[in-house]
């Protein structure tokens, strides 16, 4: 009988403390006329205004299940102190208050008056959560009015949020988004983010020593769900050589040619020489026959011998010239074109591999009572 009493007067109180407890607010949340510049979930949100007691639904309140007297008395201090402050404008202090009440009592009416606070405070992901917890018990804990402006709040807010679920396998690999570490992959455990964000590019990133960072930057749209498996790769699978041009005989052909130069001018080299020696030859022999001090006259076998001699000699001095040229160009050429390694991307190795698996070729055998064979499939 006591406790009937007990909770009878109780009743009372917080009723009487909902009606005359509430001082008028000196700056009201506005709200917005035809002309406002506020659109959606702003507009949506302010214009219902906060609510300003927790005795909506009667007796029977689910939603107070469990929940003792003191904490119901707490939670409604605090949601009290929490609408002066959102009716001041001042929205992060409100957001504490109505934070630390739904601590004392996960109150519909607290999570609706958050969703208000936040949504001045431009955190669309925050008070997509709170308006979800609001809405939860349907129109009983607010009004009809507010129940169905919280509704339409969720659906405009959708267009501004996407899901992501992000995985890594690698053991060890640290993942963040967004520059911000959001777990660190370990044995035996799921290893998997599911998070809203707002629509837009968003960075994902696995990293682990030894490894070339995984990383992806794609633009998610609204209401898409973004599902991504970080994979790492060691720098030796994604390292690829290249050269500044396929046909690698070009240099060694240069320089085959040079050679072959070098050659043809020691030919010539030579048979100036030949020459020479045949001018000799023919100079002494004149001399044996007119006598020691007769001397010889320069006759044109003479002078032919002598010139072809020289000009024997100057195309083998060419001929060295065009082949230190071809040898010096080959073996720089052989240098621009020499092998160098670049990485490629994560991606870009998934294409690889897909393409390899594509085009390899399966072999079958096939054995029956009458015949003997292979089938051999394969896709291009």
């Amino acid at each position: 009988m006591s406790s009937r009493v007990m909770m009878i007067t109780l009743g009372i109180v917080l009723s009487a403390g909902t009606v005359f407890a509430q001082a008028p607010a000196p700056a009201p949340v506005p709200v917005p006329d035809a002309t406002s510049e506020k659109t959606g979930t702003d507009a949506t949100l302010e214009k219902t205004g906060t609510s300003e007691s927790l005795t909506e639904g009667g007796d029977q309140r689910p939603w107070a299940a469990g929940v003792s007297i003191e904490n119901q008395r707490a939670a409604l201090e605090l949601f009290r102190e929490g609408n002066q402050n959102h009716n001041d404008g001042i929205f992060v202090k409100a957001v504490e208050l109505y934070r630390a009440a739904l601590k004392h009592w996960d109150h519909p009416a607290i999570n609706y008056n958050l969703a208000l606070s936040l949504t001045n405070l431009d955190q669309p992901i925050e008070v997509e959560a709170s308006l979800q917890k609001a809405i939860r018990f349907g129109p009983a804990p607010l009004e009809k009015g507010k129940f169905e402006h919280a509704k339409q709040s969720l659906l405009l807010i959708e267009k501004q949020l996407a899901t992501i679920e992000v995985s890594c396998q690698k053991e060890g690999a640290r993942v963040s988004v967004d520059n911000k570490e959001i777990f660190v992959v370990e044995p035996g455990k799921p290893n998997v983010y599911k998070a809203r964000v707002r629509i837009g590019k968003h960075t994902f990133v696995a990293e682990k020593p030894g490894y070339a960072t995984g990383l992806d930057a794609p633009f998610i749209g609204p209401g898409e769900t973004f599902r991504i498996e970080l994979k790492l790769y060691t720098a030796e699978e994604l390292t690829r050589y290249k050269r500044r041009w396929d046909s690698r005989w070009v240099p060694f052909a240069v320089m085959g040619g040079g050679v072959v130069a070098g050659l043809v001018g020691g030919a010539f080299t030579l048979s100036a020489q030949s020459s020479y020696d045949e001018l000799d030859a023919e100079v002494e022999r004149c001399n044996d026959e007119t006598g020691m001090n007769g001397g010889c006259e320069a006759t044109s076998n003479l002078t032919a011998l002598r010139d072809s001699g020289d000009s024997k000699r100057t195309f083998g001095y060419v001929m060295y010239g065009v082949a230190g040229a071809a040898v010096v160009t080959g073996a720089v050429l052989l240098y621009l074109n020499r092998s160098t390694a670049y990485q490629i991307s994560s991606d870009e190795y998934r294409r690889e591999q897909l393409e390899r698996d594509r085009r390899k070729v399966t072999v079958t055998p096939i054995v029956a009572p009458t015949m003997a064979g292979a089938m051999l499939q394969s896709s291009f």
